[in-house]
């Protein structure tokens, strides 16, 4: 029964990696004035899949890349956009104002990176739970009050990236996951706690501590990643007439964005770097093949997933894929999917299963 199972669902495979929600970029405020208000309307328009093109890039593409994209005319920007979404829509005789969602068309923004030979990556953190510390005068602060750090953290609005941060509320659930001097100490254990409160993976600790009038430091460790925990020292300086609500709120911004940078630089896809990896997926039930199936599919590393023998206790699969085993295994942890290397080859199983570490 189990074969029979299979087999009606493995066509799903051959098809192309889903374009994920990565292409997908809003809500972009626009504010536009015209002759008309379909005139506006339609300047709202141009300049809002302008504003959301730019934020894609953004997204996925490295700054040092960026100068490298041609830049498009409105027709030929008009042509990447699948469909718009239209929300809180004002207008009057002569202005327009909305918030407009994209959807970009994922093969032809591929295409167009790849033409002009710019890396991107597509592939999405697991949510990374946000621990911000306080370094004061006394113990170190994270749930208690005055910890203007975690503040500055909690009101960060900021559109969506490749990693999505999740900064826990302080209740008593992660009161009891995680203390201050745990996570400075770098306490794994208190880490897959307070990840599992939250959906997450990995855990980001970052500390700031004021070094004078206007000067403060963050210490940042990404826990969880792939090649050990991942630190980061930052300074910050106020600018003139900033004050320290501004500086840290712009210290959040700095820091957001170095781990986004970083996330990016490890999962780029370099589309000159092609492999083959046949694997082995252990089947105890269909449900586990149906998670394997269903979390391969949109992942961009992954460009097929063929598969070449079945039989009642595993599907052996031809995975193509992008960049190199170690990118591989980074993609498909954000989807909970474990690639390993045993006696008799690779083996790839879904996270919790049995056998799986």
């Amino acid at each position: 029964m189990i074969a029979r199972a299979i087999f009606a669902a493995i066509l799903l495979l051959a098809i192309p990696a889903r374009a994920a929600d990565v292409f997908t970029i809003g809500p972009v405020p626009v504010d536009a004035t015209g002759k008309s208000a379909a005139a506006a309307r339609e300047q709202a328009r141009v300049e809002g899949q302008r504003q959301a093109f730019q934020l894609l890039l953004e997204r996925i593409t490295l700054p040092s890349d960026r100068a490298r994209v041609p830049h498009l005319d409105s027709s030929a920007l008009n042509n990447l956009v699948q469909d718009f979404a239209v929300a809180n829509e004002r207008s009057s005789a002569v202005r327009y104002l909305a918030d407009l969602t994209f959807r970009f068309r994922a093969e032809e923004v591929r295409r167009l990176l790849r033409g002009a030979g710019v890396p991107f990556a597509e592939t999405v953190s697991k949510p990374v739970v946000v621990l911000p510390v306080f370094l004061g005068e006394g113990d170190p602060v994270l749930w208690d009050s005055p910890n203007p750090w975690r503040d500055a953290w909690a009101n960060r609005r900021a559109p969506a990236g490749l990693v999505p941060f999740v900064v826990p509320t302080g209740d008593l659930s992660d009161l009891s996951a995680v203390d201050a001097g745990q996570a400075v100490a770098g306490d794994e254990a208190a880490f897959s706690r307070i990840a599992q409160l939250h959906g997450g993976g990995d855990v980001l600790v970052t500390a700031a501590r004021v070094r004078g009038q206007g000067v403060f430091e963050t210490i940042t460790t990404r826990y969880g990643t792939g090649g050990g925990p991942q630190r980061l020292v930052q300074t910050w300086r106020a600018g003139e007439g900033e004050d320290e609500t501004a500086l840290f709120a712009r210290a959040v911004e700095g820091v957001a964005a170095a781990v986004e940078e970083t996330w990016k630089r490890e999962n780029l896809l370099h589309f000159g770097q092609e492999g083959t990896l046949s694997v082995a997926v252990p089947l105890g039930s269909i449900e586990d093949w149906i998670a394997v199936r269903d979390r391969l599919a949109g992942l961009a590393a992954v460009r097929r997933a063929d598969l070449v023998a079945l039989n009642r206790s595993e599907a052996r699969l031809e995975l193509r894929y992008l960049g190199d085993p170690a990118q591989l295994k980074l993609a498909l942890a954000q989807r909970d999917l474990v690639l390993d290397e045993s006696g008799t080859g690779w083996v790839l199983r879904r996270r919790g299963s049995p056998q799986t570490p």
